[in-house]
């Protein structure tokens, strides 16, 4: 399994740079809701993210909450509604994509193996 699950919010008083902010993490991460992620990167991925996260927000004014959660933390999380859990850490980003969180009947892949028991 390769790279950490991580979590990012973010929030700006500034509609640019909020949607810069959004346009940046779509090549990184899955939105799960407007301002936040979900994503599985490797440490030089993460990296070379922050440090364009750095470049386009405003420290004063701009707040960006990433949290890293190792694979047995995230079995622990509880998620009521759409969009469901992001299962594959393998899975690659490219700009503007998502990945494929519910099978083609609509349902929530629930095929992974390591599912918290809850879901």
């Amino acid at each position: 399994m390769s790279g950490e699950f991580y979590i990012i919010c973010y929030d700006s008083p500034s509609n640019k740079r909020r949607t810069k902010l959004h346009k940046l993490l779509k090549n990184y991460a899955v939105a799960v809701q407007k301002s936040v992620f979900e994503t599985f990167l490797d440490k030089p991925t993460f990296n070379k993210m922050m440090a364009k996260i750095e470049l386009l927000m405003n420290t004063k004014e701009d707040s960006v909450r990433i949290y890293g959660m190792t694979r047995q933390t995230q079995k622990q999380v509880k998620i009521i509604g759409y969009p469901g859990i992001l299962l594959d850490p393998n899975y690659y980003f490219i700009a503007g994509s998502q990945p494929d969180l519910f099978n083609e009947n609509g349902d929530l892949n629930t095929e992974e193996e390591d599912l918290p028991e809850w879901l």
